[in-house]
């Protein structure tokens, strides 16, 4: 996400020598290593007049532009300085550390921002799947309880006063503790964070002071990324390992990997269960959802807790969700009360954007048509897992992979589509630079023989949609998945407005003209 300017909220200017104490070394001789700083950034294009730019690439020719642009002092390597030194106008101040990290650039944020993790209860949610659900059910529950919440996600930012668009699940470090200030500053007393593996591993949010952090689940992606899934989890366990002996993590029981995750943590952990049979209380450090019953439009189920028990109503669809309503409600807990608000808040849960999120034009009669984020076979599986038993008559499913991403998943996501879908139709995603029919070449590697009939191949995606809602009748159920919330598509390098729901919207109305 491009940094935003730190003009729009007001802050103190900072001396350079109480920003970089201890982390780097700066020339405490030179009169000009107490300037005062106006603003931080570790993006050469973003950098501004009174600017501090830490250097985290090693490419001297960023610093030098950061330069141009108005940096007052630097962070570079001893490596960059000696490159870079004689061309060096008099008056910049440069500061070497041995390495520089996002840790580094967050530590020295947080500093520069007044440490804006530490003034707000920040739960931080990862997985591979169910980040988003869960992260919107927690700051709906928390404003349910009268505390505002902020939050930073896939699908959006809110910072307290208005919405802004997300382009990275996590952004980067200095990027995080500005928007944090912001919710400090319009009067948030709560944040939740989407914390991706790629943001953990890079050490995105290591400088961060969670209260409580979060397990869904882990499942295969971005392996091309991670190599391999122990390096995947171990990306994952990084939130837990950041959390001091007095938070809380949050895990999921049922999901293999929840040992590994928490292996090294010191905090106090709350398992969570999706069960079916009610049992006895359980622990004060387990909690537990009975599922009562699955329909096409809601979802209920006894949620058992060191809050108590209660029997909700969700407008959400599938198990999957109710794992995540649980463990959001746990994360609650472990910062707000919220005895009295559990039932008034869940019961008024919105949906969540491109999470099973229904197209509905007209009130004739018309196929169930739903837009889910599931881009993973995992994440897949668990959605036709959710549709099959509600579905009248067939389901249908329109999905594919995206470019240069993952390829491991690709015949493993045709192999789910086969087993719980009626119809399969095979498109794109975001190709990027690769070729759409070498992408779904290789997604239909993974269909079985017996399920070739199932298959319909369509690379334009706009006209993928309106197959499948012409295949469908009124009984059926249409699945567009992998895209959700997302309103475009990348081809190439170049990013096209493209929304699953406005096509799907189009193709409806389509249908009901020939009715």
């Amino acid at each position: 996400m491009a940094a935003s300017s730190n003009l729009d909220r007001k802050v103190e200017m900072m001396q350079l020598q109480h920003l970089v104490d201890g982390l780097a070394t700066y020339p405490s001789a030179n009169r000009l290593s107490n300037v005062a700083i106006q603003d931080i950034a570790d993006d050469s294009r973003h950098t501004r007049p009174g600017c501090l730019f830490i250097a985290r690439s090693p490419n001297p020719s960023h610093t030098l532009a950061a330069v141009k642009r108005g940096a007052i002092a630097i962070v570079v390597t001893p490596e960059v300085k000696r490159q870079i030194f004689s061309a060096l106008p008099k008056n910049v101040v440069c500061c070497t550390a041995s390495t520089i990290t996002q840790l580094l650039a967050g530590t020295i944020a947080e500093r520069f921002f007044g440490y804006p993790s530490q003034k707000l209860k920040l739960i931080g949610i990862t997985g591979t799947n169910g980040k988003t659900t869960t992260a919107f059910i927690a700051q709906h529950l928390l404003q349910s309880t009268g505390l505002s919440c902020g939050m930073i996600g896939t699908v959006w930012i809110d910072v307290g006063k208005n919405l802004q668009a997300s382009l990275l699940t996590t952004p980067g470090a200095i990027e995080i503790s500005r928007l944090l200030a912001k919710m400090v500053d319009h009067g948030c007393r709560a944040a939740v964070i989407e914390t991706s593996s790629h943001g953990l591993h890079q050490g995105r949010t290591a400088a961060i002071d969670f209260n409580t952090s979060v397990f869904t689940n882990l499942t295969g992606d971005h392996l091309d990324y991670h190599k391999s899934l122990d390096d995947y989890a171990a990306a994952k366990s990084l939130l837990f390992k950041q959390l001091n002996k007095n938070g809380w993590a949050v895990i999921n029981r049922d999901d293999p990997h929840s040992s590994q995750i928490v292996d090294g943590c010191k905090a106090k952990i709350i398992w969570c269960h999706v069960i079916d049979k009610p049992t006895k209380s359980p622990r004060d450090d387990v909690c537990t959802a009975t599922i009562l019953d699955l329909t096409s439009n809601h979802s209920r189920a006894r949620f058992d807790g060191p809050w108590g028990s209660a029997e909700l109503k969700l407008p959400l669809i599938g198990q999957h969700n109710i794992a995540n309503a649980l463990q959001a409600i746990a994360a609650v807990h472990t910062i707000s009360s919220m005895t009295e608000t559990l039932q008034r808040g869940l019961n008024n849960c919105p949906t969540v954007p491109g999470r099973l999120e229904p197209i509905s034009v007209g009130q004739s009669p018309q196929p169930t048509v739903l837009v889910d984020y599931a881009h993973t076979h995992d994440a897949l599986e668990n959605v036709l897992r959710a549709l099959g038993p509600l579905t009248q008559g067939r389901l249908i499913v329109v999905f594919g992979c995206g470019g240069n991403r993952d390829r491991t998943k690709r015949p493993k996501m045709a192999a789910i589509a086969c087993r719980f879908a009626d119809q399969v139709i095979v498109t794109s995603d975001n190709p990027r630079a690769e070729e759409p029919m070498q992408i779904i070449d290789n997604i239909l590697q993974g269909v079985p023989g017996a399920a070739q009939s199932k298959i319909i191949v369509e690379p334009d995606r706009a006209s993928a949609i309106t197959v499948a809602i012409a295949e469908a009748t009124d009984h059926d159920t249409v699945l567009l998945a992998g895209k959700g919330h997302e309103d475009y598509q990348i081809i190439g390098t170049r990013k096209h407005h493209f929304d699953d729901r406005e096509h799907a919207a189009k193709s409806l109305r389509k249908y009901l003209r020939q009715a």
